[in-house]
């Protein structure tokens, strides 16, 4: 499974330092970050060292009050869903999306936008259907992979037959693969609702056996689970709003205007927890620090620093160091996930979760608390979908994993 760098506020720095690192990787830019001549630039330096650069257009609420996505020529000055759909405002769109980004970006891969899927209805086909035969028309312009933005509310997904039906409709789609947009619900980071868990796992699975690409954005590691529908990869980024997606930012009248108090977090990869700095120092004061070390395998070089002899506290892990680290090592975690039959897949991902949750619990023991970030609050509910996925699509997907 491959690993996405999903760019936010104020992440390009850190992007040309992992990719260069790494010696490759993709990022996807957003417009609500970066007007088009920032993402020239960001996108010719992430082309120089070695790395690959989508755009996702994030068209999901057109009429958006957000200044920064307004301010990109291919928004709408105004926005009726009849006229805009019927009347050319689509192609002029897409037009500009292909001759003023797609072309001077760049890019790898095309994002084709969509507007919020509530439910997969006629309406919203047709839409969509208007929207994929404006991109059809400039085919000869678009010499890359094309995805097809899926930006879902959570109650959808967490409707068994409105998931079924949205497979159902978007299989036949002339597309190379699917951008997933899965909203939380009640916008939890981890999410401990194994309805809607079980439901996503569905989905992308749906969509993988109809020989689809299947991308899932703004993701936690949590999404691993998402392995085991063979989906072609996550994305993530430094801040919460790169890793869940933040459906308010889209509306200036309903954001939270509350500053939020900034923490330094550190990700436990084996464990699938983040803990703060003050739980670090009670982990060292009892001896438990090094149960906190990244394996080997996960080691990345950005957190070595609070594991050399000192207290976590005397030492200077600053939040840009604490970003690289979970992102470096989400995706060690996403590399590691190849295996060539399900059953393995399965087994493999189930250990995984069953030693995070053995392992938070028993920092919470010792009074190492991952707060809300802590796998145990979300692991039954995990555990349980993998088991509820392999009851649905468990002897079709034995049957079916090599050509997946």
């Amino acid at each position: 499974m491959d690993f996405y760098l999903q760019m936010g506020h104020g992440m390009k720095a850190m992007t040309l330092e992992l990719i260069n690192k790494w010696g490759g990787g993709t990022a996807i830019l957003s417009p609500r970050h970066m007007t088009l001549e920032q993402m020239k630039k960001a996108s010719s330096e992430i082309h120089s060292t070695g790395g690959k650069v989508l755009l996702d257009p994030q068209f999901y609420f057109p009429r958006t009050s957000d200044g920064k996505l307004k301010r990109h020529a291919f928004w709408p000055d105004s926005f009726s869903t009849f006229s805009f759909f019927n009347g050319g405002g689509i192609d002029t769109l897409i037009d500009c999306l292909i001759d003023d980004y797609f072309s001077d970006l760049n890019l790898d891969s095309f994002i084709i936008p969509s507007l919020l899927c509530k439910e997969a209805d006629n309406d919203w086909d047709a839409v969509n259907q208007i929207i994929i035969n404006s991109v059809a028309r400039r085919k000869n312009d678009i010499d890359t992979k094309k995805y097809f933005t899926l930006c879902l509310e959570e109650k959808l997904i967490r409707d068994e037959q409105k998931v079924h039906d949205l497979i159902d409709t978007v299989s036949g789609y002339d597309v190379d693969g699917f951008y997933i947009i899965p909203e939380h619900p009640d916008n939890k980071y981890l999410v401990d609702d194994v309805q809607w868990l079980t439901n996503l796992l569905d989905l992308t699975a749906g969509l993988k056996l109809t020989n689809k690409e299947v991308i899932v954005g703004y993701s936690s590691h949590q999404m691993l689970l998402l392995s085991l529908a063979k989906i072609d990869g996550i994305c993530a980024g430094s801040w919460l709003k790169t890793r869940i997606f933040p459906t308010a930012d889209f509306d200036e009248k309903s954001r939270d205007n509350e500053i939020a108090r900034k923490s330094t977090w550190y990700y436990c990869p084996q464990a699938l927890s983040e803990y703060q700095i003050p739980f670090l120092t009670i982990a060292y004061q009892n001896g438990s620090l090094d149960a906190l070390k990244p394996a080997p395998q996960h080691e990345s070089g950005f957190s070595k620093v609070l594991f050399q002899g000192a207290s976590p506290d005397t030492v200077k892990f600053p939040e840009r160091s604490a970003f690289q680290h979970y992102l470096a090592s989400l995706k060690k975690q996403c590399e590691e996930i190849n295996f060539d039959e399900y059953q393995k897949a399965k087994t493999w991902l189930k250990l995984q979760f069953e030693t995070a949750n053995d392992l938070s619990s028993y920092f919470r023991s010792q009074g190492i608390r991952g707060k809300a970030r802590e796998f145990s609050n979300v692991a039954e509910d995990t555990l349980a979908s993998i088991d509820a996925f392999d009851s649905r699509r468990g002897i079709n997907y034995q049957l079916q994993w090599s050509k997946i």
